[in-house]
């Protein structure tokens, strides 16, 4: 009952189209309102303002192009940091998610996060972006940090209008820009047109951008060919429930992924956070897959709880979606922690969690230099589940 309420919430929401994004760039699908497809090749798209062979040593701020912009308005940057030509980092930032009035109010108590630029600064991160740590296995690398401002998983393409009430019951109506899709294709336009011919591509989402990242590792491994290309989604693993459906068509998010023809098969009622994974793998069967996730991970527990799902042990959720996607998915691994902690890659934990004698820092050093790596934690999980 409660998923069916859900669905009647979101389809009462008004929406309006996206604004249009600049034409597509060859074999990567469309945005809402452009032409193409994943094997019809379109117009490329024309370059941001600055190329990365103009880029100043450290953090460099791009704006993004137009038809890009955040949940409150139209102001999007993401940012670079140049490193080696042929190793590149693709980090798409979490940030929260909201689908309803009461969550979304930015006057409220809103669960996402609004602008690109007050909570999106790759320069005060650790983890991965401690460049100055010998110990980080890709200080090195170009890395291209994807801001995340419209709370609908970077794949939205409405704007929506919501309706909240005060405390003292007055009705608010305002309007979200779940636009985030536009903006993810704007990012991977520029690295196209900036980054020829990488190595090594890594592609990492924490939180919520990391639901997205097996998407976004299957659309640039089908671009560079020749490149290894890893994934990771560090945080995300336990949303196995069919309540994400009618959020992900709520936001344009399955319109969106089915103009790839990776996902243009796709059945939208089924459509579940694992099957992301499963598509991917199928469409770029060389990309190495993985997740991180903690087996008490709060921040999970309280979206999952936003979506209905309460009284369920984390890890029999984690259980279940680590088995589908492994299954589903030729080369797949993951790391289990035990904890609340929610991510890593962007926390010094990075170098001190280990888990059954094996330090993160190494698995994922070994996962990125393309050796052998094995599921690690799977004890954590039920007993009938765990690997």
């Amino acid at each position: 009952m409660r998923y069916l309420i859900l669905a009647l919430i979101l389809s009462a929401c008004a929406s309006r189209p996206v604004v249009p994004a600049a034409p597509p760039r060859a074999g990567a699908g469309t945005v809402a309102g452009t032409a193409g497809t994943a094997d019809a090749p379109a117009r490329q798209a024309p370059d941001t303002v600055k190329s990365l062979a103009s880029l100043s040593r450290g953090w460099n701020r791009i704006q993004g192009r137009d038809g890009t912009g955040c949940a409150q308005d139209s102001t999007f940057a993401f940012r670079v940091r140049p490193g080696l030509p042929d190793k590149v980092l693709i980090f798409l930032n979490g940030g929260g998610a909201c689908w309803r009035g009461q969550e979304c109010d930015p006057k409220s108590r809103p669960t996402y996060t609004m602008t690109a630029d007050s909570a999106n600064d790759a320069s005060v991160r650790q983890g991965i972006f401690d460049v100055a740590n010998k110990d980080n296995p890709v200080r090195e690398f170009t890395m291209v940090y994807v801001p995340y401002c419209t709370g609908d998983l970077h794949l939205g393409t409405r704007t929506i209008d919501y309706e909240s009430k005060s405390a003292s019951g007055a009705t608010r109506t305002f309007a979200v820009r779940h636009e985030g899709a536009a903006n993810t294709e704007a990012v991977l336009d520029w690295v196209y047109a900036n980054v020829k011919t990488p190595r090594v591509v890594f592609v990492a989402g924490s939180s919520a951008g990391a639901v997205p990242s097996p998407v976004v590792a299957a659309k640039l491994a089908r671009h560079y060919p020749r490149a290894r290309v890893v994934q990771l989604g560090d945080a995300a693993g336990g949303y196995h429930t069919p309540a994400v459906t009618p959020v992900l068509a709520g936001w344009g998010a399955t319109d969106y992924l089915r103009r790839d023809n990776a996902f243009r098969s796709l059945d939208s009622a089924d459509f579940t956070f694992e099957a992301l994974y499963i598509r991917a793998a199928r469409a770029a069967p060389r990309v190495r897959f993985a997740q991180f996730n903690t087996t008490e991970d709060a921040t999970q527990i309280f979206f999952l709880s936003l979506l209905g799902v309460k009284g369920t042990p984390l890890t029999k959720l984690l259980a279940v979606d680590l088995d589908e996607v492994r299954n589903g998915t030729p080369w797949f691994r993951s790391y289990l922690a035990p904890g609340k902690a929610h991510t890593i890659l962007r926390s010094n934990a990075l170098y001190t969690t280990k888990v059954d004698g094996i330090a993160f820092r190494d698995w994922l050093a070994g996962l990125i230099d393309g050796d052998p790596v094995a599921d690690v934690g799977s004890r954590l999980l039920p007993r009938k589940t765990a690997r």
